[in-house]
């Protein structure tokens, strides 16, 4: 996760789009109530906005976090092929010429290599990449010196690899004691998985019903009351919420698609042939 992101405590996805079924009058009509208008009190300021945010959080917890997309900006410190950062050992330039050459292994092979001339798994060459924070879903913008980067100069492999295209290199340095201007570069992208068409009918769901419930109409929500009779006596009590915490609302909209992100998949092999390497696909970006 990017350092802003884990830095902050998050109790909501950044976002979550719904789709709001067709005849779902409430949330609506949250927005239009007056005060104090056939609600508790206090109930009458909850807007539409609120209770989306609640079933989106809802269902954000109960798929473990996973879905959901946030624009964030990193600004990236290249590293050299030992995995230290620029101004290390490795990375001094002498005087008359560039900086020292490394062994480095590759591939099983030792390569006498300069700082950051470091190839891939799949390259023997230099390949100018740097590894964002992912999963990347795509960039936003590309700022070198205060100037955007063309689009098309750029590409995203595997959800983390930035890889520029247009035959120049990332810069070496950031001057990460300025905001903004000469010296500094930064990348603005979305980072997260996109929540599935399933998962934004599931918050309709729940974010129409909620609204009924605070409208004081009847919804499908269940209202967690048992019915215990003992000697001709019959008491009405809460249950415990068993399974509440997995995401068991009783409507089958939510439940049944919770499930299926949550619950493990069948177990599978993959064989890959002794010698050969994964291809790296191409996410984002690219001809």
């Amino acid at each position: 996760m990017p350092e802003s992101q884990s830095t902050s405590i998050r109790t909501a996805p950044c976002e979550w789009p719904i789709i709001v079924p067709t005849g779902c009058d409430s949330l609506a009509e949250l927005d239009d109530a007056e005060p104090g208008e056939t609600l508790p009190e206090g109930v009458a300021q909850v807007t539409s906005d609120d209770v989306i945010e609640a079933a989106t959080a809802y269902l954000w917890q109960w798929t473990r976090r996973l879905f959901g997309l946030c624009e964030v900006t990193v600004r990236p410190c290249r590293e050299d092929c030992t995995g230290t950062t620029y101004g290390g050992r490795s990375g001094i330039a002498h005087a008359g010429g560039p900086a020292a050459w490394s062994p480095v292994l590759l591939a099983g092979q030792w390569h006498n290599i300069a700082c950051a001339t470091c190839g891939t798994r799949c390259s023997c060459t230099h390949v100018p990449a740097i590894t964002l924070p992912g999963p990347v879903d795509s960039i936003l913008a590309v700022t070198i010196d205060d100037e955007p980067l063309d689009p098309t100069a750029y590409r995203v492999d595997g959800r983390t690899e930035l890889v520029r295209t247009d035959g120049e290199d990332w810069p070496r340095c950031n001057d990460l004691a300025a905001d903004d201007g000469p010296g500094t570069w930064s990348v603005r992208y979305r980072w997260g998985v996109p929540v599935p068409k399933g998962g934004q009918i599931a918050a309709g769901v729940l974010a129409c019903e909620m609204a009924k419930a605070l409208r004081g109409r009847e919804c499908d929500l269940p209202q967690r009351v048992q019915t215990i009779t003992r000697e001709g006596v019959t008491v009405g009590v809460l249950d415990v919420f068993e399974g509440l915490e997995a995401g068991n609302t009783g409507l089958w909209q939510v439940d049944s698609w919770v499930r299926s992100q949550t619950e493990p998949p069948a177990r599978s092999t993959v064989h890959v042939p002794r010698g050969r390497k994964r291809p790296t696909a191409t996410t984002y970006g690219g001809a």
